[in-house]
């Protein structure tokens, strides 16, 4: 408050500097408050402008001005909630992550980091907004990863009975890359609400059926996360697919119609964009060791990072790194027996470890390296193909129920989030 106070005590300064008859020019004005932030009317331009400069790289229509700056705004709210809920527990995304994470979105593009950074520039992009805007995304991906998993719970009896599925069958068989658009339909709706709601998605269909095109219609009437991009949810195997989707998509071809599809949030519309094959019969598995060292309350992330940095050049100079992580190692499951995690197969571990492990040779140690737990040494000492085992095979199939109930559960926890912030629209 003291912040917006002294910001108004200057305006009006510098207002009364001029001449009586000077015009008035309105520098910013809110946009929208949510619980004790706000948004300003030019962080939203700012999202809108490079929202459309997306829409026009990949070559899709976008929607009314209205409509987006609508869209962009609610996207906005969302994340300010999720933001300040990753504050309080205390997630934060330093320097040094920020940096390695730009670094491989810069190197997937082909470029080094400062030459992203002049990219990004040149194409009218803010190169500090855009830091600030992955440091956010990954702080709330975080934020998901812990809150989400935990409402969601897997019996061996669930996981069973998905095995014998047609879906867990074809597990292994084919994945699909869906369009969706939803209507939604707030809670506790009236039944006009919902009349209306259906009436509206059957009219959408009623375009698509008739050559309407689908990113389009997407981009300006859907409610789901993925409107901005065209109602694109990618790729995933058939089995993570929540099972709304799966049951309707299971049997169409590319370019094929599934919907209106009524569900308790809404009405959901999806198109088979692409469907692959997936035959294979064997994996990579990795014989790891590894050394966690954790920030905690009297060790920072930088002093976490300098003491694996240590631990990696002694180990590179000849030390023994069974012993060093039985000594430092902050994973106690691993730490007993010398670090060994045993044979770990892909898809096991987080993504960043997952990422280096395969990228690894064998005999060779990783540099420190970062993940949510915090930072790591490992060496994949063997690498070995094995046929599919059913230990493999269960653990795969509670990769794919998790990752389904997990889209299930995180649009439920978004609208429950939505619901119990405070939100003042002011445009």
């Amino acid at each position: 408050m003291i912040r917006f106070a002294s910001l108004a005590l200057l305006l009006s300064a510098l207002a009364f500097s001029q001449s009586a008859s000077a015009e008035v020019v309105t520098l910013d004005k809110i946009a929208a408050v949510v619980d004790d932030s706000v948004i300003m009317a030019s962080e939203l331009s700012a999202r809108v402008a490079d929202i459309r400069r997306n829409i026009s790289a990949e070559g899709r229509p976008a929607p009314p001005d209205d409509i987006l700056r609508t869209q962009v705004l609610e996207r906005m709210i969302v994340e300010r909630i999720q933001a300040a809920q990753a504050n309080r527990l205390g997630i934060r995304i330093d320097d040094t992550s920020l940096n390695e994470a730009l670094t491989g979105i810069a190197r997937q593009n082909g470029f080094s980091l400062e030459e992203f950074a002049a990219h990004l520039t040149s194409e009218g992009y803010q190169w500090a907004a855009f830091r600030e805007q992955l440091r956010s995304e990954m702080a709330i991906n975080q934020l998901r990863q812990r809150r989400v998993s935990q409402r969601i719970r897997i019996t061996d009896g669930e996981l069973d009975r998905f095995i014998s599925s047609e879906q867990g069958r074809q597990l292994f068989e084919a994945e699909f890359r869906l369009g969706h658009i939803m209507v939604a339909v707030p809670d506790g709706a009236s039944e006009d609400q919902q009349r209306k709601a259906e009436q509206r998605a059957n009219d959408i269909m009623q375009r698509l059926k008739e050559g309407a095109d689908f990113s389009a219609q997407a981009a300006e009437f859907s409610d789901g996360q993925s409107a901005l991009e065209g109602g694109d949810l990618g790729w995933r195997p058939a089995a993570q697919w929540p099972s709304l989707f799966a049951d309707a998509v299971i049997n169409l071809q590319a370019g094929e119609l599934a919907g209106p599809l009524p569900a308790s949030n809404g009405f959901h519309i999806l198109k088979m964009i692409d469907r692959r094959g997936d035959e294979q019969q064997l994996v990579d598995q990795y014989l790891v060791r590894h050394i966690l060292i954790r920030p905690t309350t009297l060790r920072s992330n930088e002093e976490a990072q300098r003491l694996s940095g240590e631990l990696h050049d002694r180990i590179i100079q000849g030390e023994d790194m069974a012993r060093l992580a039985r000594e430092f190692s902050d994973d106690p499951g691993s730490a007993r027996s010398g670090g060994s995690l045993e044979w770990v197969s892909p898809g096991e571990m987080v993504e960043e470890f997952d990422q280096q492990m395969q990228s690894i040779p064998a005999g060779q140690i990783s540099d420190p390296f970062r993940t949510e737990f915090g930072w790591h040494i490992l060496r994949v000492e063997q690498v070995r193909r094995a046929d599919m085992s059913e230990e493999y095979r269960r653990l795969r199939a509670r990769q794919a129920l998790h990752q389904r109930r997990f889209a299930e559960e995180l649009e439920l926890w978004l609208a429950e989030l939505r619901q119990e912030a405070y939100v003042d629209i002011r445009l």
